[in-house]
């Protein structure tokens, strides 16, 4: 009976001393996104979806709001990631937050100024005299905008700036202004979807400014490199892998943009295409001129009256 239970009890512990180990427990992270879900952040579903958060032990889940709201709680580090533009990220130095860009999304700046083609708006001298429709005198729409007609000598006085929230489409097919200020993955992809024939400006043409990136805290960057250098992996591997395969990207994006599935699927795969043209794909560059040209576009704008050292703002070190 003794010999029996040695036995059991051998095989018991060869059994165990052969059991896999347990997986550590992954690590929760909140990403803050602007806006509501959509098949322009497809980069972060298409990494979720593959694993690449979970292989790097983390738990990413995304929320979505306020744009200064989600810098404001990466800024005190009550979430330490996010996705912002380049003059929130000023915008925000410049009030004491110690945030900073740690991966460039997009290469080129994403708005610009369309018109139904016939207007006759093909260059920026033609807004002179015009009813120009925006959501508003804030976020990049606007910074947009001021850095296309400062860029090409125009004044306030020789245009009028319409607040119409976001309702761009609509305001240009019925004539309620002469041109808008635009996204340009969406609202052009919208109205030649609808059969408008448009002209198109596009502030990037005109001036070189920083735009959306994944930014995090001075706390995170110093104390914890390790986690700041994960995520912005995580992050790439997402973005070159919608750039390479943006079909099995919008697959991927129906699991989590919800609607997504009612909608003009032509029209989003569209969307999704004009949005992998704006991104930075390539090798990482001296960012620092982008960012200088910002602040100046800012300080003269009155937006910002403490400029910063923008060296500090951004950071390459991360980048895969």
């Amino acid at each position: 009976m003794k010999k029996t239970l040695l036995i059991l009890a051998a095989l018991l512990l060869g059994l165990t001393a052969c059991a896999p180990a347990a997986k550590p427990a992954l690590q929760p992270l909140v990403m803050g996104l602007t806006y509501i879900p959509n098949i322009q952040f497809a980069p972060f579903y298409v990494a979720m979806e593959k694993g690449y958060f979970a292989e790097a032990g983390i738990e990413l889940s995304l929320t979505y709001g306020n744009e200064a709201d989600l810098m404001a709680l990466v800024g005190a580090n009550k979430n330490q990631f996010m996705i912002a533009s380049g003059e929130q990220v000023l915008l925000s130095r410049s009030q004491g937050l110690p945030v900073v860009s740690i991966l460039p999304w997009y290469k080129d700046y994403p708005v610009g100024v369309a018109a139904l083609k016939s207007a006759g708006i093909t260059t920026a001298q033609d807004l002179k005299g015009k009813q120009i429709g925006l959501p508003g005198l804030y976020g990049a729409n606007y910074i947009g905008f001021e850095a296309l007609a400062a860029a090409n000598g125009l004044t306030d006085a020789d245009y009028t700036l319409r607040s119409i929230g976001f309702t761009q489409v609509e305001a240009l097919v019925t004539n309620q202004v002469d041109a808008v200020v635009v996204y340009l993955a969406n609202e052009p992809v919208q109205l030649r979807a609808q059969g408008y024939e448009i002209d198109l400006l596009k502030v990037s043409d005109a001036m070189q400014l920083v735009s959306n990136s994944l930014v995090t805290n001075e706390t995170t960057r110093e104390n914890n490199p390790d986690l700041a250098r994960k995520v912005a992996l995580a992050l790439h591997k997402g973005i070159m892998d919608t750039a390479k395969d943006p079909a099995e990207a919008y697959q991927i994006s129906l699991k989590y943009v919800e609607n997504l599935a009612q909608a003009d699927a032509e029209v989003q795969k569209a969307v999704l295409a004009e949005s992998i043209k704006l991104w930075q794909t390539g090798e990482p560059t001296d960012q620092d001129p982008a960012w200088q040209t910002m602040q100046t576009l800012l300080v003269d704008l009155g937006l910002i009256t403490n400029p910063t050292d923008t060296k500090l703002a951004w950071t390459n070190e991360f980048i895969p």
